[in-house]
C-alpha cells in the first residue's frame, strides 16, 4: 500500500494533472515535512498546528527563500486536504498556519531597445546562431515560460497563421502568437534543424541541442546567459526576462491587463498586475496634461525606450 504522501502525489498527477516538475517539487517539500514530523516524534495523521509551524520555522532557519517556504506550506496544506477528504486524517493541522509575507519585487525586464540589441546579438551564421535567434524571437514574441518553449514541437507551430499551441502550468493548453520576426527566425532555423534530423529519427521538438536531441529548459537558460555575457550585459539575464519584457512592453503600450493575463496564461489577475509598474511614466504624462497645478510642459506619450522610461522613474 502506498504511503499517504505517495498516494497524494499520484493523485496530483492523475486527477489534478499537475506537471511532473511541479509534482517533483511537492515531493521534495513533503519529504522534508515528513522528516520534520519524525524529528518531532509524531506521525503524519497526528501532527498538530504546532508541528507545521515548527516545520516552517525550520525552513526559515535553514535559509530557504520565502517563496520556497510558502510553496512547502502549500504542499503540506494540500496533502492534508487530500487526507481529510479520503478519510486518512481527521483534521488539517496546516489549515490555519499563515504563509510568510512576500516582498513585492518588480520583475527584471529589458527596455525595447535593449531587447532589439540582444536579439540582434544572435546574428552569427550556422546552427547555433539560427537556433538562438529563433529561440529569442519566440520567447519575446509569445511571452512563454521557458518550459513551454522547450516543449514546443513542430506540430504545435503554424507559421502560416502566425501562432503556436503551448502547454502551460497544470497541463493547460493555450494559443500564443508569433510575430513576423519570430516567424522569419523560425523559418531560417528549420533548414539547420532538418539537416540534424535523420530519416530514421522521430525527434519532433522544434529546438534541438548540439547532439540533435530536444533542447531542455536548462539548455535555453545557458544559451541566454552565454549570449548575455558576450554582449557585456551587467545584469544577469534569464529566459524569464523575456516573459517579463513581453508583458511590460504590452502594458506600457496600452494593452488591456486581462488580455495580457490570457497571453501569459496567468490564472489570477493579481499576478499580471505587477507589470503595470512601468506605466507610471504614461500616468505622469496624463496627470501633467490634466491637473491644473501640474507642470504645463507638454510631454510626448512615453514608450519603453530606455531614455523615456528612465525619466519616468525619476519623477
Amino acid at each position: 500500500m502506498p504511503s499517504p504522501i505517495e498516494g497524494y502525489l499520484a493523485y496530483l498527477g492523475a486527477i489534478r494533472s499537475l506537471s511532473p516538475r511541479t509534482i517533483s517539487a511537492y515531493a521534495d517539500d513533503l519529504r522534508l515535512y515528513e522528516a520534520s514530523c519524525r524529528k518531532a516524534g509524531v506521525a503524519l495523521d497526528t501532527a498538530t498546528p504546532a508541528t507545521t509551524r515548527e516545520f516552517v520555522a525550520d525552513l526559515v532557519r535553514a535559509g530557504y527563500a520565502t517563496s520556497s517556504v510558502n510553496r512547502a506550506l502549500s504542499a503540506v496544506k494540500g496533502l492534508y486536504r487530500y487526507l481529510v477528504r479520503f478519510g486518512q486524517a481527521a483534521l488539517n493541522p496546516a489549515k490555519d498556519v499563515e504563509s510568510l509575507p512576500m516582498a513585492r519585487t518588480l520583475p527584471d525586464f529589458m527596455f525595447e531597445d535593449e531587447m532589439a540589441e540582444f536579439i540582434e546579438s544572435a546574428s552569427d551564421d550556422g546552427f547555433a546562431g539560427a537556433r538562438d535567434r529563433a529561440i529569442f524571437e519566440t520567447l519575446y514574441s509569445t511571452g512563454c515560460r521557458v518550459s513551454e518553449v522547450s516543449g514546443l514541437r513542430l506540430s504545435d507551430v503554424d507559421l502560416a497563421a502566425g501562432h503556436a499551441r503551448v502547454t502551460g502550468k497544470g497541463s493547460k493548453d493555450r494559443t500564443v502568437f508569433l510575430s513576423g520576426p519570430a516567424v522569419d527566425a523560425i523559418r531560417a532555423w528549420l533548414p539547420y534543424r532538418q539537416a540534424r534530423v535523420t530519416a530514421e529519427s522521430s525527434e519532433s521538438h522544434l529546438f534541438l541541442n548540439a547532439k540533435s536531441g530536444p533542447l531542455s529548459s536548462r539548455g535555453i537558460a545557458y544559451i541566454v546567459e552565454r549570449r548575455a555575457l558576450k554582449t557585456g550585459r551587467r545584469k544577469r539575464l534569464s529566459p524569464h526576462g523575456f516573459r517579463h519584457s513581453f508583458a511590460t512592453h504590452l502594458v506600457g503600450r496600452g494593452a488591456d491587463i486581462r488580455v495580457v493575463q490570457a497571453l501569459l496564461g496567468h490564472e489570477n489577475i493579481s499576478t499580471t498586475q505587477i507589470y503595470t509598474h512601468v506605466d507610471m511614466a504614461r500616468l505622469r504624462a496624463v496627470y501633467d496634461g490634466a491637473h491644473p497645478h501640474a507642470a504645463h510642459t507638454k510631454r510626448d506619450a512615453p514608450s519603453l525606450k530606455r531614455e523615456t522610461a528612465t525619466k519616468g522613474k525619476q519623477r
